[in-house]
């Protein structure tokens, strides 16, 4: 997607935050939505607004937050169908570090439930290439 069109998609998506956490909901927007090819509104079924990230190849995002609480999450599918990976990321901290992410897998869900890895600071980068979708 154009960045200057995500731009606006976000900042339109931001503007009843608070400045500050409206700045950091704009970052991660901008910086984990910006591989995909359309990136819409949308509202969840309960009626909170949130953005959609579809790309081409089949993989989806949603970014879903107010900008309030204490994080923000960003959920990813694609491209192995029925995996999704929730990062939840800081809202408290300009660099919008991970907390911990949220693994869900077909082939697991019924054995494990939903799985949380929680980062060290040295495996971070390791953990977010390994569940990166696609």
């Amino acid at each position: 997607m154009n960045a200057d069109r995500l731009d606006v998609v976000a900042r339109t998506f931001t503007a009843s935050m608070t400045s500050i956490r409206g700045r950091r909901v704009h970052r991660l927007i901008m910086r984990r939505m910006a591989g995909y090819d359309h990136v819409l509104p949308a509202a969840t079924a309960d009626g909170a607004p949130a953005l959609l990230a579809l790309s081409a190849d089949g993989r989806a995002a949603l970014c879903r937050s107010d900008g309030r609480g204490p994080s923000a999450d960003l959920v990813t599918c694609g491209p192995t169908p029925g995996v999704t990976v929730t990062s939840a990321h800081d809202l408290t901290k300009d660099s919008l570090p991970v907390l911990n992410w949220t693994v869900r897998h077909p082939g697991l869900l019924h054995v494990a439930g939903p799985l949380t890895i929680v980062p060290g600071e040295t495996e971070q980068e390791e953990i977010e290439a390994a569940l990166r979708p696609g």
